[in-house]
């Protein structure tokens, strides 16, 4: 596996496709996804399974879009195993775990591809 959490090939047509607009979404995904993560957690307190699926289904398409296949990936997991008539919090949280774990990766290489503040 790369060294890159982000798919090289899929950010390269995000960056094509968006120009000048490529720091916009980034902040945008880097913007929504913690609130997304935070949903997941309040949803495994709570055992609620439904809210699970709801923002690991968000998070999968923001993450998907711009190349993040890692958080991805854990998001499609997370997102199948709430959905099943077997899903319980149990399961879902060491996935949620990993999901953190790769998000801040994710989040700390699209960082870098932002304009340094003044």
């Amino acid at each position: 596996m790369s060294d890159s959490v982000i798919d090289v090939k899929v950010f390269n047509q995000v960056r094509d496709l968006m120009g000048d607009a490529l720091p916009e979404f980034i902040e945008t995904y880097l913007g929504n996804s913690p609130g997304l993560l935070g949903n997941i957690e309040t949803a495994l307190q709570a055992a609620d399974l439904h809210n699970v699926y709801l923002n690991a289904h968000q998070l999968k398409g923001g993450s998907g879009s711009i190349g993040a296949m890692q958080v991805y990936q854990l998001a499609l997991q997370m997102e199948q195993q709430a959905r099943s008539s077997e899903a319980d919090v149990a399961t879902l949280q060491p996935v949620y775990q990993q999901l953190l774990l790769a998000y801040d990766h994710a989040a700390a290489e699209l960082g870098g591809h932002l304009p340094v503040s003044q």
